[in-house]
């Protein structure tokens, strides 16, 4: 992939309209900006400047203050809306972007925090931080690059740890000697290895060999599934490294690696945990297993499967079953069977629009789709018979 080299002045006339009034705010207290991370990543990756921001916050005579900091909140909240997020991070959401601004700190992992996963460190918050120093903290070298705006016509790139060279490369190397400190990093060095196509450099791989335990919660896993672009094959790689990290907790099992195909043609959205319930329990797998790892509605997900159950069964069912007087049909195997199906799939629609039942029903049982796509035929005597069986039982299920 082709790498962009840095221009101050093509930098700043990408830079969006919203900023300039928060980087005046910052301006008059004297702070200076530093975007760092994925923006500055993804700039020299695509040439274009994102809109999740983290921006560093560096200051060169006053130390760091809480309530100096909850000050600039407040100022901030003028231009759009502030959350206050641990760590002392401050999110502003203004004109469709999103801005994490952080004083330039270094953590300090302790051992009696250990069982507190991704937050087993304390932070020493401190503007005058050097930014080589403040970038250890950071996971992988191409994350802790940084571009200083000094003023508003005046931007440098900052690059301590070489993380462009690794970037032209495609290697991951991390940052710091407490990086397999945090477990969320092995997470996070899977992910990027897949998405950017990108090896491991032997100081990383050596460092995942021996990193543990690793404890995340099922909300970190869920969000690095989703940043990969490919949460599948993400869960893949994972069970995979099951047999060098025993205590990996994860929402399925080793069968999920013999129906990675079906599955992939099976899951609707990946970014729905209702898709993967259904996804799950169409190939013959756990969905409680998926219901308790995220905290999920156990009922919900037993209606959803029951659903399933009864599609995978009207799969092998041809509506010509049932074509005949209704007298002579209403006993047949399967007749009450089909319209509790019929009526499930409508109410469980009415509550949530969003789940993708007709489309599984058009992909897998298109012969059943006409119960919530027919349109009834104008002379229903002439018709060829398998297309009145079908306008027989839809007739039925709009009069009950």
């Amino acid at each position: 992939m082709k790498i962009q080299t840095f221009e101050p002045k093509r930098f700043l006339s990408q830079l969006p309209d919203f900023f300039l009034p928060v980087y005046d705010q910052l301006s008059v207290l004297g702070f200076t900006p530093v975007l760092v991370g994925g923006v500055v990543r993804d700039y020299f990756l695509t040439g274009k400047i994102g809109k999740d921001w983290d921006v560093e916050l560096y200051h060169t005579t006053v130390a760091f203050n809480i309530d100096q900091w909850k000050q600039l909140g407040k100022r901030l909240a003028s231009l759009g809306r502030v959350t206050y997020l641990p760590f002392e991070i401050l999110r502003l959401d203004v004109g469709g972007h999103q801005v994490e601004l952080s004083p330039p700190r270094i953590e300090h992992f302790l051992p009696e925090l250990q069982s507190k996963g991704h937050k087993n460190f304390t932070a020493e918050f401190d503007y005058k931080l050097p930014f080589e120093k403040s970038v250890l903290r950071r996971d992988f070298t191409i994350n802790a690059m940084g571009i200083r705006l000094s003023s508003r016509d005046g931007a440098e790139f900052l690059d301590p740890l070489s993380g462009l060279d690794h970037l032209r490369e495609g290697v991951l190397v991390p940052c710091g000697k407490d990086f397999q400190k945090d477990p969320v990093r092995f997470l996070r060095a899977l992910r990027f290895a897949g998405k950017l196509n990108f090896r491991m450099g032997p100081e990383l791989t050596e460092l995942l060999r021996t990193m543990g335990p690793l404890d995340y919660s099922a909300a970190y896993l869920w969000s690095e599934m989703q940043k990969s672009g490919d949460p599948l094959t993400f869960l893949e790689k994972l069970l995979k490294e099951r047999d060098l990290h025993p205590e990996l907790r994860l929402p399925v099992d080793t069968e999920f690696l013999a129906k990675l195909s079906e599955l992939r043609s099976n899951l609707e959205n990946p970014a729905d945990h209702n898709a993967w319930v259904m996804a799950l329990c169409w190939c013959g797998l756990s969905w409680e297993k998926w219901q308790t790892y995220f905290s999920l509605g156990k009922d919900a997900g037993a209606r959803l499967a029951r659903w399933v159950d009864a599609s995978r069964a009207f799969s092998k069912i041809m509506p010509e079953s049932f074509h005949g007087e209704f007298e002579e049909i209403k006993d047949l195997p399967g007749f009450g069977q089909l319209f509790d199906w019929y009526f499930t799939t409508r109410n469980l629609l009415q509550k949530n629009p969003e789940l993708p039942l007709l489309k599984v029903i058009g992909e897998h049982l298109p012969h059943w789709i006409h119960l919530y796509q027919f349109e009834a035929p104008k002379d229903v005597k002439h018709i060829d018979p398998p297309l009145r069986a079908k306008y027989q039982v839809w007739n039925l299920c709009q009069r009950l």
